[in-house]
């Protein structure tokens, strides 16, 4: 899913996910649609997501393949 920054309340959301889990920004954008929207995480390093994940009041919904190819 792809959302644009809407205004300064997602921006500041952006932020604090980012300063909380350590993610870069592009990463904190991904993870505060996918916790806005309740969407899943496709990836393929789940440890990843899982440590930032941590760090969040609700956990971030993660799916992880162990091949590209199953992501598309």
């Amino acid at each position: 899913m792809s959302a644009p920054v809407g205004d300064v309340g997602q921006a500041l959301r952006l932020i604090d996910i980012a300063e909380k889990t350590g993610l870069d920004v592009c990463a904190a954008h991904v993870a505060a649609v996918a916790d806005a929207s309740i969407c899943p995480i496709l990836t393929l390093d789940a440890e990843r997501w899982r440590r930032a994940s941590a760090a969040l009041s609700d956990p971030l919904h993660i799916i992880e393949s162990a091949d590209p190819e199953d992501l598309y």
